[in-house]
C-alpha cells in the first residue's frame, strides 16, 4: 500500500518538522532493522542532540538548504513544539531503513511521546548529507489509534443507538471499504450523510497513526446516525483495507469515488435517494464543490472546506507558519519565492511526482510536495467559489475562528458564491472540529480525548431537519 502524501490542509505544517528531502512512504522497507549502518548511526546521532537540547550539534551534517532552512534555533522551537502537542518524549525504537526517492535513502526512527508515537524521517543525499528532516505519521501497519477518555466513552454509549455494517464499493477499477451506520430507532428509509474525508493518510474514522487519534469522523458518524440520520464513511484508494494506489490520484479519482459512493447509497433499501447529502471535510469540502454536479442529491455540507484556490492555501498557511516561528521579512519574502517556484514547476510538470534538479533541489517546498504533485496539479488551481456557483441544492458552511489550516475568511468567501449557502460561524472551533478555549496554535492536532464541538454537532443536526422538513426536488 502506498501512502497518501497530504496536503497542508490535511496535516498541519505547524504540527511537525518537514524540511528538505522528499519521503516516499512513512512505512520501513522489509530489510528491518539497519542499525549498524552509517545512515542509521548518523539519524541517532541527530536524534541524540535533540534529546539532549543540544541543537547546534543536531544540525551537523545537513546540506546547504537545510542549513539555510533549519537554524539551531528554529529546531530547539519545533522539537518543543513537538512535546507540547505529543507529551514528553519518552525514548526511540530501532533505527529502519524506509524507501526514499532517487538520489536519497532515508533512515525511520520511532519516537515515543507520552502521548503519541511518531516517526522521524531522515533523507540523506549520495554524499551522505542529511537534505531532509520531516516528522510522519507511523507505519500503517501499526496499531491505529484508540479513542480514549471522553470519546471512548460517547462512543460506547452511542453504540446502543445505531447499527455498522461494513461496506465495500468498487470504483476506479478498486475497492473502498467502509462502514454505514443506521438509526436502530425509526422506521427507514433513511436520509443518508456521505462523509468525504480530508487530505492525507486518514482512515475511515479520522485518524492518522501518530498524527490523529480522536476518530473524530466516526463521532461526528455516531452522533448523527443517533439523530435519526445514515452515514458512510470510507478509506480512501491505498489506504487499507481500501485497494488501488493512494499516490497516483487526482482530483477527477476522488469526484468518480464520490459519485459511485452516491449510487451504492440511492441503491440501498434502508436509504432513501432523495435524500443523500455530502458532507465533505477539510480537501474533502473542495471535492464535493467538485462532484455535487450531476448528482441527485438533497445537499451539502463544507466542514472547514477551502473557499479559495489550493494555491493560495499553501501559500497563506506556509507564510502563516513562517511567522509564527519568528522569521524576518526577509525569510519570508525567499520562502514566499520558494513556494511560487514549486506552484510553477507543478503546474508544468508530468506524471505522479514532480522531477527534482537545479533550484528545485534545493527547494524545500518543492521536495516536500514533489510527491503529491499529481495530485496538487489537478487541484492548485481550482477556485471553490467557481464550483460553489453551479451548486443548486442548500448548502451549509462551516467556519472555526481557530482554524488556522484553512483561514477564516474562506467560508465567507464560499458562502457568497453559493446560491443556497448558510454559513456557520464558530469562534473557537479548530480545523479538526474541536472547541480550543486557548490560543489556536495550541490546539492545532487534537488529542485522543478530545470531543467534538458540541455547537458543531448541534448546528449540523438542526439544517438537515430543517432540510429534510423543506418541500424540495432533488437536484
Amino acid at each position: 500500500m502506498k501512502r497518501h502524501h497530504a496536503l497542508l490542509i490535511g496535516l498541519s505544517m505547524t504540527s511537525a518538522l518537514m524540511f528538505g528531502a522528499p519521503t516516499r512512504a512513512a512505512q520501513p522497507a522489509p530489510a528491518s532493522s539497519i542499525a549498524a549502518a552509517p545512515d542509521a548511526r548518523a539519524a541517532l546521532a541527530t536524534l541524540d542532540a535533540l534529546a539532549a537540547g543540544r541543537w547546534a550539534a543536531a544540525t551537523h551534517g545537513f546540506d546547504a538548504a537545510m542549513r539555510q532552512g533549519l537554524s539551531p534555533e528554529k529546531l530547539r522551537q519545533l522539537w518543543q513544539q513537538l512535546q507540547q502537542q505529543n507529551g514528553a518524549y519518552l525514548g526511540h525504537g530501532a533505527a529502519v531503513a524506509a524507501p526514499a526517492p532517487t538520489p536519497y535513502h532515508s533512515v525511520l526512527v520511532p519516537l515515543r511521546f507520552s502521548r503519541a508515537t511518531l516517526g522521524l524521517l531522515l533523507s540523506y543525499d549520495a554524499r551522505g548529507a542529511l537534505a531532509g528532516l520531516h516528522i510522519v505519521p507511523v507505519a500503517p501497519s501499526a496499531a491505529a489509534p484508540q479513542p480514549t477518555g471522553a470519546v471512548a466513552a460517547r462512543l460506547a454509549r452511542q453504540a446502543a443507538c445505531l447499527h455498522a455494517q461494513p461496506v465495500a464499493v468498487d470504483s476506479t477499477g478498486a475497492v473502498l471499504h467502509g462502514t454505514l451506520t443506521l438509526p436502530r430507532s425509526g422506521a427507514g428509509p433513511f436520509a443518508a450523510v456521505l462523509l468525504l474525508p480530508g487530505s492525507g493518510p486518514v482512515d475511515e474514522n479520522g485518524n492518522a497513526p501518530g498524527a490523529l487519534g480522536n476518530s473524530m469522523y466516526q463521532q461526528l458518524a455516531y452522533d448523527l446516525t443517533c439523530q435519526g440520520y445514515a452515514v458512510l464513511r470510507y478509506n480512501k484508494l491505498g489506504l487499507a483495507p481500501s485497494t488501488g494506489n493512494g499516490n497516483d490520484v487526482t482530483l477527477a479519482t476522488y469526484v468518480r469515488n464520490t459519485r459511485d459512493l452516491v449510487t451504492w447509497l440511492a441503491r440501498r433499501s434502508a436509504i432513501n435517494p432523495h435524500e443523500i447529502i455530502l458532507m465533505g471535510h477539510s480537501e474533502g469540502g473542495l471535492i464535493a464543490l467538485a462532484a455535487a454536479p450531476g448528482l441527485k442529491i438533497a445537499g451539502v455540507i463544507s466542514l472547514e472546506g477551502p473557499g479559495e484556490p489550493m494555491a493560495r492555501i499553501i501559500e497563506s498557511q506556509a507564510i502563516a507558519e513562517a511567522k509564527l516561528r519568528g522569521a524576518s521579512r526577509a525569510q519570508i519574502a525567499r520562502e514566499r519565492a520558494q513556494i511560487d517556484a514549486t506552484l510553477a514547476a507543478i503546474r508544468h510538470s508530468h506524471g505522479v511526482s514532480l522531477s527534482l534538479g537545479g533550484a528545485l533541489a534545493r527547494n524545500p517546498f518543492a521536495r516536500l510536495f514533489a510527491p503529491a504533485a499529481g495530485l496538487l496539479r489537478s487541484e492548485i488551481d481550482v477556485d471553490p467559489a467557481q464550483l460553489a456557483r453551479a451548486i443548486h441544492v442548500p448548502m451549509l458552511i462551516t467556519q472555526g475562528g481557530k482554524d488556522v489550516q484553512v483561514l477564516p475568511g474562506n467560508g465567507q468567501r464560499l458562502a457568497r458564491a453559493a446560491p443556497q449557502a448558510t454559513l456557520a460561524r464558530f469562534p473557537d472551533m479548530t480545523h479538526d472540529l474541536i472547541h480550543c478555549a486557548g490560543k489556536a496554535i495550541a490546539c492545532v492536532m487534537p488529542q485522543p480525548g478530545d470531543v467534538l464541538d458540541a455547537h458543531l454537532v448541534t448546528r449540523v443536526v438542526r439544517w438537515l431537519d430543517a432540510l429534510r422538513a423543506t418541500p424540495r426536488h432533488a437536484a
